[in-house]
């Protein structure tokens, strides 16, 4: 028989889930928590008991959402070659912006919602410019990409901008609604061509391994 505990993280669980599937899905201002409550299948008072105020949702989710992006980042330290670490870094900094992605589309709702993740916000923002810029230097130093110290700062601020700024561009540029794997391919196929000019015979290994495919025009949407 489950514990009184275990239902409860058992509820929390379900409740964080819940609350990514549906703001990934429609947006993390027009949740409402009775609308939360009922996808988990629970009350309004069990949704407070374990969280008071959607803030605290978004604090929890956004934990989680960073615990995950420090693990890809120490992708390009693990075993194997340079040129497989790098492109497992790459492929899971855009698989976790398809997972997370309300954070990247609702940047500035979380920050009114959650104005407390302000400064957990830059810090990510830092050490996550420092991860690329350490990525890059590897790839450099691999014999994978021919560039001095300030192409490799251009190249990773630009790759920042891209990943970070890759969803606005597709509502504002093109009116793009809803996320799809395909608009995140072809943000990941612009990404990679910041990186092409540089890279030598061998790191364009890494443009295949990372899934480097052209994948088309971006979906417009239909009038």
């Amino acid at each position: 028989m489950a514990t009184t505990t275990g239902r409860r993280s058992g509820t929390r669980q379900r409740i964080l889930e819940t609350c990514r599937e549906l703001f990934n899905r429609r947006g993390t201002a027009d949740i409402t928590t009775a609308e939360i409550a009922a996808a988990v299948g629970i009350n309004e008072g069990n949704l407070y008991y374990h969280f008071k105020r959607k803030e605290q949702i978004l604090e929890t989710l956004f934990a989680a959402f960073a615990a995950e992006l420090r693990e890809v980042a120490a992708a390009d330290l693990a075993e194997g070659e340079a040129e497989t670490r790098a492109a497992r870094y790459f492929r899971g900094w855009f698989g976790l912006m398809w997972e997370w992605r309300f954070f990247y589309r609702d940047a500035m709702v979380v920050r009114r919602l959650a104005p407390g993740l302000q400064a957990e916000l830059e810090t990510l923002a830092d050490e996550g410019q420092a991860d690329l810029r350490r990525a890059l230097r590897s790839m450099a130093a691999n014999g994978l990409i021919v560039a001095d110290d300030d192409e490799l700062e251009r190249m990773m601020v630009n790759a920042w901008i891209v990943a970070t700024y890759w969803i606005d561009y597709l509502r504002m540029r093109h009116g793009v609604g809803d996320i799809t794997r395909r608009h995140l391919d072809w943000g990941a196929w612009q990404l990679m061509g910041i990186f092409e000019p540089y890279l030598t015979a061998e790191g364009r290994r890494l443009l295949a391994a990372a899934g480097g495919v052209r994948p088309g025009p971006v979906p417009e949407v239909q009038a």
